[in-house]
């Protein structure tokens, strides 16, 4: 079986890009994007005051700041991305309804170097950055974050909104439940599950099922809060 058999090449679908966050993870996808042959023709972003980090392409404001620059364009014509991180999954989502009611179209990408293996099945808006691994059977929600040298072992399920990150292992049959987050060099054994609005510390092993609405820290990782939904 040749590497093009077995692995998955995630190209947007669309060229002509809208990115909705002009900070850190805008940052880290422009190169990304660049490298498949894509532009970004403009950022949204609610900071007042930001800066474009490209000086040649205008920033927005905001949703009224999209419906200028949607007023000028063809909204079925341009893809976009929500370039937030987590710990706002909740975001991401709330924000991926909002520019489908505009009619742009979300799109998928992976950096060149990452292996999503073809039998993985993934919703919309996923992000996946260098040299991280997706292997056989993954199922991924809408709107999940996929980061540097991160392994998704084979069976597991990133529901909406999830973010990994850089160098987490997650065994197989792993279960990651919506808007949670999986922090950096995170490992997590075989077959547990990870609740809902979740936030697992860098560095933790995980050897039990994590509730929904927590925080858990150390090794092997115990929940030290589980009152996240109330904030």
């Amino acid at each position: 079986m040749s590497k093009a058999d077995r692995w998955n090449i995630i190209t947007p679908s669309l060229s002509r890009l809208v990115m909705w966050g002009a900070s850190d993870q805008c940052r880290v996808n422009i190169p990304i994007l660049r490298r498949l042959g894509c532009d970004v023709h403009a950022f949204i972003d609610d900071t007042v005051d930001k800066c474009s980090p490209l000086g040649e392409v205008p920033i927005y404001r905001g949703e009224h700041g999209l419906d200028i620059f949607l007023k000028g364009s063809e909204s079925s014509e341009l893809g976009f991305i929500i370039a937030i991180g987590n710990p706002h999954g909740a975001v991401r989502l709330r924000l991926h309804a909002l520019m489908l009611a505009r009619g742009l179209r979300p799109v998928s990408f992976a950096d060149p170097t990452a292996l999503v293996c073809q039998s993985a099945i993934f919703g919309e808006g996923l992000q996946v950055m260098p040299a991280a691994i997706i292997h056989n059977d993954v199922r991924i929600g809408q709107q999940c974050i996929v980061n540097t040298r991160a392994l998704v072992e084979h069976d597991c399920v990133l529901e909406d909104g999830v973010e990994i990150g850089p160098g987490a292992v997650l065994c197989g049959r792993v279960h990651i439940g919506n808007r949670s987050w999986i922090g950096a060099n995170t490992t997590i054994l075989p077959r547990v599950r990870i609740g809902s609005n979740t936030v697992i510390g860098a560095g933790a092993v995980v050897v039990t099922d994590i509730p929904n609405d927590s925080v858990a820290l150390g090794v092997p990782a115990r929940v030290t809060r589980d009152n996240l939904k109330n904030e």
